[in-house]
């Protein structure tokens, strides 16, 4: 301890020493005063690398490989120079594409120590603004009164090195982010983890770079602790109880599994990834998917399919790798995996994430297969993703991603496309538009699918449509074929209207307290070109009569969607001898 102190004091010493000397030279020659007194340098420069420690997966995901840890650059990152006694920042810099530092100017025999941020920033348009944080915060919840901090203060992920002297000659230091793992379990701080985050971000972005040097990112902060574990019960950010890992666009956020006990996910890059692509299809592209849990082959809501799949092909893009990991336990063989190079997972369509990730893969990659000859490359995708088809008028499907995209295409490429949809039972060619008129393929479920879009003019007229769970049953995930209806609204005047959605399918009560036994619809008004939302009617008013609500301004030059839902297909509690079918009358009647 005393030899810590005495190197501290002489730190400060020399720091005041180097300030008086600057102050008494300010009007002489840079010769002059180019010694410290001792014959040495006045400044010296500190150099260096920062690195992290990546796990890759074992053979076909079967859990992590600790064996063959990787070491891989930091890249884009912020370092410090700091003072080793105050902490004060000297001086900062970012980190090269190959991780690499340096910082000039620095105060000869001082005591500094070096720390690399887990952050991206640019501050410049077009520029990024990313920061690896920690929402945990040990016995708080996010329920608490008053609330925990909010999740931007939470403590941002650190590396420091040891302190140093910096001499009177240039001096090197590399700083290194391991794993923690000691063979058999993780024993020691895990301080690879939240850099393997960051640079899959780093990744993610220079990949869009690659075809749009001004795309400018907003700003992203991703989520990951050591407690961040799986939880079926309400969703509790701060005390680490997430469903999965995911992104949430109320918060702008990605969230990341780290329980060691159960699951962790910073070094499954496709599941990173995945995720980060969420994050691109909110801010700079669109997504209409409701969210909600999913497995792959299952057959999906149209936008939850297109987001879902879309994610799992760009995401293995930017990777340039088609298999998809996903480990779990560190130390055992827990996982899986699947490729975008070829489907085979449940019924091929459009309501199937795998088809839609193998098809949007198979336009992107170089390899031949099957009805996969050629590529378009990645450049029209991603012209049509933060184009046409994010200010469509249909929802964000695969008919309308496929249908923009096509009307950019010339004859070969677009041929490609056609013969990529006919191979995952889509319609393709000419009968191809946004509103999937002519899809004929129904998942096999015979109701409650076609049209896709349910034609409807806003002049108080009754139309009765249906949703159901015949998928779905019991599972209450809600989100699949024929859990959803869409609605296509031809208004014929500027005028608010009132909006009335009553349930007309009997329902037997039961002795429930919560009245979970009772129909639970909510609606969903949006404007096309965007879409955006433009009212909602989600609130319990009485059983089976809800909800009633009045619109804005609604244009007639304009056009309107309607998605339609029965919440009790996703209420986990619900009584189980809820209807697998509910109808509703829906009424949209301009204002008096």
């Amino acid at each position: 301890m005393g030899h810590v102190r005495t190197h501290r004091r002489q730190a400060s010493t020399s720091t005041r020493r180097f300030r008086l000397a600057l102050a008494a030279c300010a009007s002489l020659t840079l010769a002059a005063c180019g010694g410290d007194g001792r014959g040495g340098p006045r400044t010296v420069t500190v150099s260096g690398t920062a690195s992290y420690e990546f796990v890759p997966p074992n053979a076909v995901c079967r859990g992590l490989d600790f064996s063959a840890i990787e070491v891989r650059q930091i890249r884009g990152a912020t370092v410090q120079l700091l003072d080793d006694a105050s902490g004060t920042e000297i001086a900062r810099t970012t980190t090269s594409a190959t991780g690499s530092f340096s910082i000039a100017g620095i105060p000869s025999n001082t005591m500094v120590r070096l720390r690399v941020r887990a952050e991206l920033k640019d501050a410049n348009v077009p520029g990024w603004d990313v920061e690896v944080r920690d929402n945990f915060i040990a016995g708080a919840s996010d329920n608490d009164v008053p609330p925990p901090p909010a999740l931007g203060s939470r403590a941002l992920y650190t590396l420091d090195s040891t302190g140093f002297d910096t001499g009177t000659a240039d001096a090197v230091r590399n700083l290194l982010a391991r794993t923690g793992w000691d063979g058999a379990s993780y024993s020691g701080p895990r301080a690879a983890a939240p850099f393997a985050l960051l640079d899959m971000a780093y990744e993610s972005m220079q990949f869009i770079r690659s075809v749009d040097s001004n795309a400018n990112f907003p700003p992203l902060d991703m989520f990951w602790s050591v407690n961040n574990t799986m939880t079926s019960g309400d969703l509790d950010i701060t005390a680490g109880e997430l469903w999965t890992s995911g992104y949430s666009k109320f918060a702008d956020s990605l969230f990341i599994l780290g329980d060691a006990s159960l699951d962790t996910d910073e070094f499954d890059n496709h599941i990173v990834t995945h995720e980060w692509v969420h994050y691109f299809e909110d801010v700079l592209s669109r997504s209409d998917s409701e969210g909600g849990p999913h497995f792959l082959g299952e057959s999906l809501d149209a936008a939850v399919a297109f987001s879902e799949g879309f994610a799992e092909a760009l995401g293995s893009m930017v990777l340039d790798e088609p298999i998809n990991c996903d480990t779990t336990v560190p130390g055992t063989s827990g996982g899986a995996g699947f490729s975008v190079e070829g489907n085979s997972f449940g019924p091929r369509g459009w309501y199937n994430e795998v088809s839609v990730a193998t098809l949007i893969w198979d336009l992107w990659d170089n390899a031949d297969d099957g009805a996969d000859v050629g590529s378009i490359g990645f450049e029209p995708i991603y012209d049509v993703m933060v184009g046409p088809h994010k200010f469509g008028d249909s929802l964000a499907t695969l008919f309308s991603f496929a249908t923009e995209l096509r009307a950019t295409l010339n004859a070969q490429d677009a041929a490609l496309l056609d013969a990529l949809l006919l191979r995952e039972q889509v319609v393709s060619g000419a009968d191809l538009d946004i509103w999937a008129t002519n899809e004929a393929n129904d998942a096999g479920v015979s109701e409650d699918v076609f049209p896709m879009y349910v034609p409807y003019t806003a002049d108080g007229s009754v139309l009765n449509v249906c949703v159901n769970s015949q998928i779905d049953g019991l599972a209450r995930h809600g989100n699949n074929v024929g859990s959803n209806r869409y609605l296509r609204i031809t208004v014929p005047a500027d005028d608010e209207y009132d909006v009335n959605l009553i349930t007309t399918t009997p329902i037997v009560p039961t002795a429930d307290p919560d009245d979970r036994d009772h129909s639970d619809p909510d609606i969903y008004i949006l404007r096309g070109s965007g879409p955006e939302n433009v009212a909602d009617g989600t609130t319990d008013i009485v059983p089976n009569l809800e909800p009633t609500f009045r619109t804005p301004l609604m244009l007639a030059s304009e056009t309107y969607l309607a998605f339609i839902e029965e919440w009790r297909f996703e209420d986990s509690i619900a009584s189980t001898t809820f209807p697998q079918r509910v109808c509703f009358d829906v009424s949209l009647t301009p204002t008096p």
